[in-house]
């Protein structure tokens, strides 16, 4: 404004009021210099409501249009080539603001022009005449002049409203999409994809509800397995057989289908219960698999909702993202029951062989006794190899049981309570104080005096703790093996350390995976079944613990593990 001021009086010599628009240019240069502030100070508060940030909209688009209106006046009024700046405001309103307030706004563009040229007619504002001759009172000009500006107005409005809404429809979509995607892809658990797959879509299209049908093993009939919104009373329904359903027929064939009005279709089996649920629109789309189709998404609209083809667009990307989320959780579910088959399997095994080793143990050391006659030095090697081959079979079965049941969730079930484990390290301290005196080391524990309690089973915990005191000193041949533990901010600390072999930077990756077992510990000790730390890891991580490793090859190993510590209970 301020150059256009220059340029139209010194180059130009058109008669303005110089004078005026130049402080009108000034003002407007003030005033966005405080809004400059004003919306730094804003920002500064991230927790700052919206409602704050729409009136300071609102207060600068009433400032410009007051500045609009006094420039039109200063250059011309009625016959002003600026009047159709106001076009540029008339479409920042209606992209940014609600759409009523935005017409309120463009009502009031006319209402300024017309007000000014009214008050310049009847001389109440001075007029500047741009041209001669002046026309501010040429009453068909001026009625020229605001029809042309007012059609112009709304039509700018009407075209910027319907951009804005489009966009802001897509907008809420790709919000909408993002969040079922996120919701649905959260979790591997089954029915809570189902569950939140059906949540999300009913949020999405802000419809009155939505319900996931998948077909059974033998794809003859559709069963509800997930829903939002409805009643039981509607979801209550037998499968629905496929050959029956000709709306879900037409969808399970690729299409997305378009109930616009419930009343008025003959394809509906249930119109009385729908009619009941209050549901006047439906949309189904195909729920699609890699290889085909595994069920169907349905959505359904209430008394004041009509879905529209945009609607059934927005709905098939859902499934699209849906239906990869079930087959995911299908999946995830299928291996989970097939590891846990396993491990019942294993569980089954190993107790059968249980008893047959049981038995041979006890023939071998009714051998080794003389119960059945002296043995010569020979014999007696051959049955002392089949004990220790029997000894370490029974090892391996228990270590199996003990994997088997955690992975089957038996532990899960077991009798829980508060659990010393002071007094658990304490004792298993001193069980294996006389084999670390025997190998000349020196087996110490540093307990703190006030109890440590854990919720959890005595044997569990007894099972952690003997394997790592243990290993500590099975592969220990000098030096100490120590045993520390101590409270931090409610958690148990426990750091079992030794000097013994050490394992090997290669193998620590692995050193928690069933059946391995680190090239140095097998030099040493031939026998073991490499299932003690992974047995362990489980427990620990079922306790909500954690456990973490440190060793250098040749100098020794420390394990660090963290449980939580039980509440006050009564």
């Amino acid at each position: 404004m301020l150059l256009a001021t220059w340029f139209s009086s010194s180059v130009l010599d058109i008669n303005i009021q110089a004078t005026s628009l130049y402080l009108l240019g000034l003002s407007l240069l003030l005033y966005n210099a405080l809004y400059w502030w004003g919306l730094g100070r804003l920002n500064a508060d991230p927790f700052r409501p919206n409602v704050v940030y729409q009136w300071f909209a609102r207060l600068q688009i009433g400032l410009d249009w007051i500045a609009m209106a006094l420039l039109i006046h200063c250059s011309g009024g009625i016959e002003s080539p600026a009047i159709f700046y106001f076009l540029f405001y008339i479409s920042i309103a209606a992209l940014l603001l609600p759409h009523d307030r935005a017409f309120l706004y463009v009502t009031l563009a006319p209402i300024l022009v017309g007000g000014i040229a009214f008050l310049e007619y009847h001389g109440v504002l001075p007029h500047v005449a741009l041209f001669e001759p002046a026309r501010h009172k040429d009453t068909l000009y001026i009625a020229g002049v605001l029809f042309f500006f007012t059609t112009a107005s709304y039509v700018m409005a009407y075209f910027s409203m319907a951009i804005s809404r489009r966009l802001r429809r897509r907008e809420d979509e790709l919000a909408g999409l993002y969040r079922s995607v996120q919701a649905t892809t959260s979790t591997l658990e089954l029915p809570e994809v189902l569950n939140r797959l059906a949540e999300a879509t009913t949020r999405a299209l802000r419809c009155k509800g939505a319900v996931i049908r998948l077909l059974d093993k033998t794809g003859s009939h559709l069963e509800v397995v997930g829903a939002f919104g409805l009643s039981q009373d509607y979801l209550d329904k037998a499968p629905i057989e496929v050959a029956r359903a000709r709306i879900d027929q037409e969808a399970l064939s690729g299409k997305t289908v378009l109930v616009p009005d419930t009343s008025a279709d003959a394809r509906l089996r249930y119109p009385d219960k729908v009619d009941a649920e209050g549901i006047r629109s439906i949309l189904s789309t195909p729920l699609t698999g890699k290889r085909r189709p595994i069920g169907v998404l349905r959505a359904y609209g209430g008394t004041a909702y009509r879905f529209t083809e945009d609607d059934a667009a927005f709905l098939s990307a859902i499934a699209a993202g849906g239906a990869v989320a079930i087959e995911n959780a299908q999946a995830y579910q299928l291996l989970e029951n097939l590891d846990r088959e396993k491990s019942q399997f294993v569980r089954i095994v190993t107790h059968e062989l249980r008893s047959p080793v049981q038995v041979t143990s006890s023939l071998l050391n009714v051998l080794e006794r003389g119960y059945v006659g002296e043995l010569n030095d020979k014999q007696i090697d051959l049955v002392e190899r089949a004990h220790r081959r029997i000894r370490f079979l029974q090892t391996l079965i228990d270590d199996l049981l003990d994997l088997a049941a955690g992975k089957a969730d038996v532990l899960a079930t077991a009798e829980r309570g508060l659990v010393p484990l002071t007094e658990v390290i304490r004792e298993i301290s001193t069980l294996y104080q006389s084999q670390a005196h025997e190998k000349g080391l020196a087996l110490r524990c540093d307990c703190p005096g006030d109890a440590l309690n854990v919720w959890g089973d005595k044997s569990e915990l007894d099972r952690i703790m003997n394997n790592l005191v243990n290993n500590a000193v099975k592969y220990t041949e000098k030096g100490e093996v120590c045993v520390r533990v101590e409270r931090t901010d409610g958690f148990a600390r426990i750091v079992v350390s030794d000097t013994g072999i050490g394992i090997p930077r290669d193998a620590i990756p692995q050193l928690f995976q069933e059946f391995f077992r680190a090239k140095n510990a097998k030099e040493l000790q031939e026998t073991g079944t490499g299932l003690g730390l992974s047995i362990i890891k489980d427990l620990v991580e079922r306790y909500d613990g954690t456990i973490e490793v440190d060793s250098v090859e040749g100098q020794g190993t420390t394990f660090t593990l963290l449980l939580p510590l039980a509440k006050q209970v009564e």
